[in-house]
């Protein structure tokens, strides 16, 4: 089997494109019959960069040139052509795509990049909406082989490498630009996605130069990590001829062992628990997840008691975006999941929380109204929260500090915010997480952890909430009602701070509020609120 990989010179100036393009295309009709599967690198028809108003209107007036020249060769060479380029898959919507066409030119399958870099949203408006919901690595098959793709920035996230692998592909295409990497990295990358795929990898790009050592690079790799071929930066033609794309590389199963396939021995040691949190249950973090927005109070605290495993279980099962939980510490310096300071109205225990060891606690029954069923229910430490819903919501974490509690500066104490933002990190929380609080907690936060978004919680002089929102540098605000008016929901706005409210089981109250402008509703009653705004939260 003959691969072929198209690498043109790079347009260093947009009035060199066109030149580019029709470099491609000619290149397109020199294949032949010889040729079994023909790549060109990405943004086949956009080889330059360009101004964002003349981006869009420069891929609209290339591409369909571009897609019958792939059409007519994979029908003349008998071929399978992959063709990357950007595609407006609606009207005004474009996608980075590597669209593939069988041996008679028909389109049989498709791959959207899945890792976009910041400058093809930001500057030049590629849609990446579909990155953002989970779906399995593309697979297109075609007459009997499998093939994965990556497009350019993919190739430096290796756990969607090892994704791909799982999907056992015969071939990865890998159509790129990457005009500032190094070649020896592009070789490396392509040789270990070649070995952790257990396949053949074909990559093409463009040629920054006769003599450059960035960029270029259309190459293939073995299935057992080998390189078959590289172009250097040279323009033209890359082939190379390969016994079967089927072939899968053995290895011993550890020394000694019996043969085995390399996908299968990596997979069969693999403790995906100890990674980081990943797949379908994964959310947007905070500053992506759209509004408005439903937190479940202290959890679905109506079904469940407040504060606990049920009440967040629920919430989260039925879609909730954001829980709020409290925190609290024990006399041992346990970080507990509990509201009141008190223990009386949530357990059968009396006292402190700050009292009692964390073992102690752990005898207690916070079970409360709903004990007929789920007694006894022991009080939930921050840490079994975080482990079991990593990445899966997003946790309005309200730290609680009382003035006993305050170091002689007034503000919380260092150790605990510490011991606290040690199992965000621990569990990967950080663009899940918020930290609500006080000017006491939240100046802290802002001297410690300045990544993680503060929201101001209200205090008795709630009217002048936004004035400390500002003063902390919070980029939310927690109102409380009734303190709280439409001027200032409009001043927060004006200065880019996101307002929650506190709170609201009330469907009437909360569709006035959301009219208001509010952006998340607090409430202790999570489906009936939903259900009442015709809000939907779903990832899938």
């Amino acid at each position: 089997m003959k691969l072929c990989a198209i690498q043109p010179p790079y347009a260093h100036e947009p009035s060199q494109a066109d030149a580019s393009i029709e470099f491609i295309i000619n290149a397109l009709e020199q294949c032949d019959e010889s040729c079994d599967v023909i790549l060109t690198p990405e943004y086949s028809n956009a080889p330059s960069s360009f101004l964002p108003e003349a981006f869009f209107p420069f891929i609209r007036r290339h591409t369909e040139r571009l897609v019958e020249a792939a059409r007519q060769a994979a029908r003349r060479c008998h071929a399978i052509v992959a063709l990357s380029h950007a595609c407006e898959v609606s009207e005004g919507v474009f996608q980075n795509l590597t669209c593939v066409y069988d041996r008679q030119g028909n389109p049989v399958g498709s791959y959207s990049k899945q890792h976009l870099t910041a400058g093809e949203v930001t500057k030049y408006g590629m849609d990446n909406s579909y990155s953002r919901r989970f779906s399995p690595p593309a697979i297109v098959e075609v007459d009997g082989l499998r093939l994965g793709f990556l497009i350019c920035y993919d190739t430096y996230f290796m756990e969607y490498v090892a994704h791909l692998a799982s999907r056992h592909p015969d071939i990865v295409l890998v159509s790129s630009f990457q005009r500032g990497e190094r070649q020896d990295i592009l070789r490396l990358q392509s040789q270990m996605i070649a070995f952790n795929c257990n396949s053949y990898v074909l990559r093409a790009s463009f040629s920054m130069g006769e003599n450059a050592t960035c960029g270029g690079t259309s190459l293939a790799a073995s299935p057992d990590g080998k390189l078959i071929g590289d172009f250097g930066s040279r323009v033209g033609l890359f082939t190379c001829e390969i016994d079967t794309p089927h072939w899968k590389y053995m290895r011993s199963n550890t020394f000694g062992g019996a043969p085995i396939s390399n996908d299968r021995f990596v997979e069969q040691g693999r403790t995906p628990w100890s990674y980081r949190p990943s797949g379908s249950m994964t959310i947007l973090g905070d500053r992506d997840f759209p509004y408005p927005r439903v937190c479940a109070h202290r959890g679905f605290n109506s079904l469940a008691p407040e504060n606990t495993m049920p009440a967040f279980g629920a919430a989260i099962a039925l879609g909730a975006p954001e829980i709020e939980l409290d925190v609290r510490f024990s006399k041992d310096g346990v970080p507990v999941s509990i509201h009141d300071r008190n223990l009386e109205r949530v357990s059968n225990g009396t006292g402190y929380v700050e009292e009692k060891r964390f073992e102690e606690l752990r005898q207690l029954d916070f079970s409360g109204k709903h004990a007929e069923r789920l007694s006894p229910l022991p009080i939930l430490p921050l840490e079994e929260v975080l482990a079991k819903f990593a990445r899966h919501v997003i946790i309005n974490m309200h730290i609680k500090g009382d003035i006993e509690d305050r170091e002689p500066n007034g503000l919380y104490p260092v150790d605990k915010f510490h011991k606290i933002l040690a199992l965000i990190d621990k569990y990967d929380m950080r663009q899940h997480v918020y930290f609500m609080g006080s000017a006491d907690v939240l100046k802290v936060a802002m001297r410690e952890a300045p990544d993680i978004t503060r929201c101001m919680g209200a205090a008795p002089d709630g009217w002048t909430i936004v004035d400390r929102a500002l003063e902390c540098k919070c980029s939310k605000v927690q109102l409380f009602k009734p303190y709280f008016n439409q001027e200032m929901i409009d001043r927060a706005h004006q200065n880019g701070i996101r307002c929650n409210v506190f709170w609201s089981d009330d469907p009437d109250e909360a569709r006035r509020f959301l009219d208001m402008g509010i952006d998340c509703i607090l409430t202790n009653d999570y489906w009936n609120i939903v259900n009442a705004l015709n809000l939907t939260f779903c990832s899938i």
